[in-house]
């Protein structure tokens, strides 16, 4: 009886403590727009990166090649990762896409 209360207690601990990771984790999601510059600063693009979130798994985007570990985007960088997917996807690849008047 003593070993099933004591195995019952820190399997609910445990489950606890995931869960809460679980929901802080899901918490923090960052900012729902995003605009990315380049160094040079021409033409920022704008990520509505909530809406992304809604139809991807974060790491599409955040573990694939082209994406700067250092988040300093490259126009280089930024096509290829953006409109790579659009295209894999059938979505549009314009300009005005991502980098609004």
């Amino acid at each position: 009886m003593k070993k099933t209360v004591i195995c019952s207690a820190a399997f609910a601990l445990v489950f606890g403590f995931a869960v809460a990771s679980n929901a802080l984790a899901a918490a923090d999601k960052g900012p729902a727009e995003i605009t990315m510059k380049t160094e040079a600063g021409k033409k920022p693009a704008s990520f509505p990166h909530a809406k992304h979130q809604a139809k991807n798994e974060c790491d599409t985007c955040h573990k694939d090649a082209n994406f700067p570990a250092d988040k300093k985007w490259s126009m280089k960088n930024g096509h290829a990762l953006c409109q790579g997917c659009h295209k894999a996807k059938g979505t549009p690849t314009t300009c005005v896409t991502c980098h609004k008047k």
